[in-house]
């Protein structure tokens, strides 16, 4: 046998109460046992050096220091002179690889705020990942038993026989409060085995949190499971005040899977938040087997559901009983896809009739469904819709149907209902009676080319039907808009036109992106393919034509990019190569509102561009300058004169190439010192497509894009006059937050900016504007001017008919949302999810484009 090492965990503190609060107990005395009262005292250990003794000290901090236990032993009773004694489990077991070595743990915290005597200090489990049963039902039954704790589970698979049991008591006045959390939804993954009916269950009456956690219920019927009631005569809830927090739920993903991933019985203000659900044959479930208690008052916030097969459900509300109620369930920006036909959003089910309920629907999309809501039994509810997409399968879809025992539903949407298939926006073919129709009110209905019609006569005798606009809705209206999403009413018209003409290969359909680092693709595995501008740009011309790679500018040289991204966006072709000495220029000139310049004959600017046409962008003018020489491909140098006089941008074009990737290579031409070629970029377009321009700067504030006057040289290149485009997107706002920019500043900037682009606009066919605010993550610190921007910015968009995309308000105005979905920035591995403050990962730039991509498509 061999000795397990112990002590030196996170949970591996001697505690003590004082004051009613917990402190740490240092220089403490600890001595192990074989039983929690009496016993036989542990004296064979060996401290961390080795040396023979027979208790351990605690540190300065309260901690234990590692240790090995006697022989063979894997757990023993620390007694620190207290009332009672804590078990700690050993940390390692021996046995090295293949015989046991390397275990993930297990650690339980137990705490209270009035710090009774029986409540033990914290202590560590060890798990093996084969069968960790016994050891997570150990912790969380101690949890319980103390009054409620927390259970975290360190990050590794957890193999599961039986289902985690979280109970309650009996005693309906006594509320068990237990959390059981990982270290992520990737990282901390429960697994069940075949057969299991659950991975998790919860029973009598319980308070519970799941956070940060995944389960795996491909072997499995249910994910999340819980009993109606708690057993007692009075029919007590099971849980309330609950929340199950970046929780992750895998299924198969083959369509073998029957049951619901979360099937709880009579939830009751209880959060669900931040939840990735896939591969399961259906969703969500609540349902009530008591007439008292059923469920209500609980919120959906981001959660996202994915089915496999034909005939599943994403939501379901029943009640068994003659007089179920479902009270006040709310989504908001959810996203349900289905896999397969006959599928239904939400059905709602009651015994007999149904007491008043609302349910509420803000920013959710429904993807592959037949049916939005489908009312089987039950009167008296009304469901409000705010802007909510719903998109069919290849069957098509009716939106609202309509059982014979129902009645008396409202169906009222305040925002919009937008569809993109052939719809019926009802159907009922049953009888209802006269006097208690069900009712469809104010639906205000946009769509793609579909076909949409008002369904079947709920009932003519008493139905009202009111609607907005309903079957001659015009073409490429707004999409439903989630909160931070405001595209108003005509706003588009000129992108539109122009993106219509690109699709039909008669004119090129134009984009700029102005911003900060956020916009230029920090830190994107390829800021120019995987920024939220690239993805945007690459999703469209997949649709409407490729108009070519767009602007490249020097704002991805060695010059201006950090040293550990620029490295792998060379080898990856996005950035800049160079050789000999360049300088940033001192101005904001032309597109991309900066400039590298340099006196060194021979010096080299390496670009990238996909075009049939490529173009040159220098600054000319003060001062004699040398020529420019470019060569394409490989091919000579072709020298071209920079005049001198007033600073001017000069546009160098080259049109009959192929419609590939080209290496352009711009060259100092023969300069004595002090005469400074000039160059802002290149940029390679089609004659037709969509082609994006990201001039985006990294460490840019809105003062560098604002200036409007002609002769500047500035805003004019970057959407205006001088730089037309049909689209022109905003996003320079959290430097200026972090440099503390008083909001009046800010917005005088930005509207500089689009007095430039409406101008541009004024002498051409027009151009429709976006101003969108990057998620601020934690790169504002204590400034508080984001929300100062966003609060002044919202009432301009009436002003001035520009669409606003504000992603921090998609992102719930908090850094761990966005972090507990990977969408944060790796700086040493672009692409990569990590925890930058302010800067993306592919998949955060990913989900940036996907919220915008759909109202420049529709």
């Amino acid at each position: 046998m061999a000795r397990n090492q112990f002590g030196a965990g996170v949970a591996d503190y001697v505690v003590r109460p004082s004051d009613g609060l917990w402190g740490v107990a240092p220089n403490t005395v600890v001595t192990f046992w074989d039983s929690a009262d009496g016993g036989t005292q542990h004296t064979d250990l060996l401290d961390a050096a080795g040396t023979p003794t027979t208790e351990i000290s605690t540190n300065e901090y309260g901690a234990l220091p590692s240790f090995a236990g006697p022989d063979g032993v894997t757990g023993m009773w620390a007694d620190a002179g207290g009332a009672t004694r804590a078990w700690v489990g050993a940390r390692i077991i021996s046995g090295g690889e293949g015989g046991g070595g390397g275990f993930s743990s297990l650690t339980r915290v137990v705490a209270s705020a009035t710090a009774p005597a029986d409540v033990r200090a914290a202590a560590t489990y060890v798990c093996d990942g084969i069968a960790d049963q016994v050891q997570i039902q150990q912790a969380i039954d101690a949890a319980r038993d103390h009054g409620g704790g927390v259970v975290q589970l360190t990050v590794g698979d957890y193999n599961l026989t039986a289902p985690l049991s979280i109970e309650g008591t009996d005693d309906v006045d006594v509320e068990i409060g237990v959390i059981l959390w990982g270290q992520g939804a990737r990282a901390t993954m429960l697994k069940g085995g075949p057969g299991l009916t659950s991975v998790i269950h919860l029973t009598k009456v319980v308070r519970v949190q799941l956070c940060d956690i995944g389960l795996d219920i491909a072997g499995g019927t249910h994910g999340i499971t819980s009993a109606t009631t708690n057993g007692a005569s009075s029919g007590h809830r099971s849980f309330w005040n609950s929340a199950f927090k970046n929780v992750q739920i895998n299924g198969p993903w083959d369509g073998s899977h029957t049951g619901w991933a979360i099937n709880l019985g009579s939830p009751f203000r209880s959060v669900f938040e931040n939840l990735e659900i896939g591969g399961v044959g259906n969703g969500i479930r609540q349902y009530s087997e008591h007439a008292d208690f059923n469920p209500g008052d609980c919120t959906f916030n981001r959660v996202f559901v994915e089915l496999v097969g034909d005939n599943k459900l994403a939501y379901e509300i029943e009640s068994t009983t003659a007089d179920g109620v479902m009270n006040q369930i709310e989504f908001t920006m959810c996203e349900t896809i289905a896999n397969g036909t006959g599928c239904t959003g939400i059905r709602l089910a009651g015994a007999g009739g149904w007491g008043t309920s609302h349910t509420h629907w803000r920013g959710v999309n429904l993807e592959g469904f037949d049916r939005l809501v489908h009312v089987e039994r039950g009167s008296s509810n009304t469901f409000r819709l705010n802007h909510v997409s719903l998109r069919s399968g290849a069957s098509g879809l009716t939106a609202f149907t309509f059982g014979a025992d129902s009645f008396n539903n409202t169906v009222l949407s305040t925002g919009l209902l937008y569809v993109t298939d052939d719809c019926k926006l009802y159907s009922d073919a049953n009888t209802i009676e006269p006097n208690s129709p069900n009712r469809v009110l104010d639906t205000r209905v946009y769509r793609d080319s579909a076909t949409l019609s008002v369904g079947g006569q709920l009932n003519p005798a008493g139905t009202t039907v009111r609607r907005g606009i309903i079957g001659n809705t015009p073409l490429n209206s707004p999409k439903p808009q989630p909160p931070g999403m405001y595209f108003p009413e005509g706003w588009g018209k000129y992108w539109f036109a122009a993106r219509n003409k690109a699709a039909a290969g008669t004119g090129l359909a134009r984009i700029i992106t102005v911003g900060g680092s956020a916009t230029l693709g920090y830190f994107a595995s390829n800021p120019r393919t995987k920024s939220w501008p690239g993805l945007v740009g690459a999703a469209l011309q997949s649709s409407y034509g490729d108009g070519g790679s767009g602007f490249h500018g020097v704002n991805l040289s060695s010059v201006l990019t950090d040293a550990g991204p620029y490295a792998a966006w060379l080898t990856a072709g996005a950035a800049v190569a160079q050789t000999g000495t360049w300088t940033q220029g001192g101005s904001s000139y032309g597109p991309g509102a900066t400039y590298l310049y340099s006196d060194v004959t021979g010096a080299t600017l390496t670009f990238k561009a996909r075009g049939s046409t490529v173009k040159i962008y220098t600054v000319t003018g003060s001062g004699t300058r040398p020529a420019m020489l470019y060569s394409i491909d490989g091919g000579a140098d072709v020298s071209v004169p920079q005049p001198s006089g007033t600073a001017a941008i000069q546009t160098t074009t080259i049109t009959g190439l192929s419609n590939t990737e080209h290496t352009i290579v711009l060259k100092v031409g023969t300069a004595s010192t002090g005469q400074y070629l000039s160059i802002c970029g290149v940029s390679g377009e089609n004659a037709s497509g969509v082609v994006v321009h990201n001039v985006a700067l990294a460490g840019s504030t809105s003062s560098r894009w604002g200036t409007e006057a002609a002769a500047s040289l500035n805003a004019v290149w970057n959407g205006g006059t001088a730089f037309p485009v049909d689209l022109a997107t905003y996003s320079t706002a959290p430097n200026d937050a972090s440099g503390n920019v008083a909001a009046d500043t800010w917005l005088t900037n930005v509207l500089g900016w689009i007095r430039a682009v409406r101008a541009a606009g004024a002498a051409g066919t027009g151009t429709d504007i976006i101003v969108a605010m990057p998620h601020i993550g934690t790169h504002e610190g204590t400034n508080n001017k984001y929300w100062e921007y966003s609060r002044l910015i919202r009432p301009l968009a009436d002003v001035y008919g520009f669409a606003l995309v504000n992603w921090w308000t998609l992102g719930q105005n908090d850094w761990n949302a966005w972090n507990a979905l990977g969408y944060w920035g790796n700086s040493t591995t672009p692409g990569a999810v990590g925890t930058d403050g302010v800067h993306m990962s592919d998949a955060g730039f990913q989900a940036m484009a996907d919220t915008i991509t759909p109202y420049l498509a529709s």
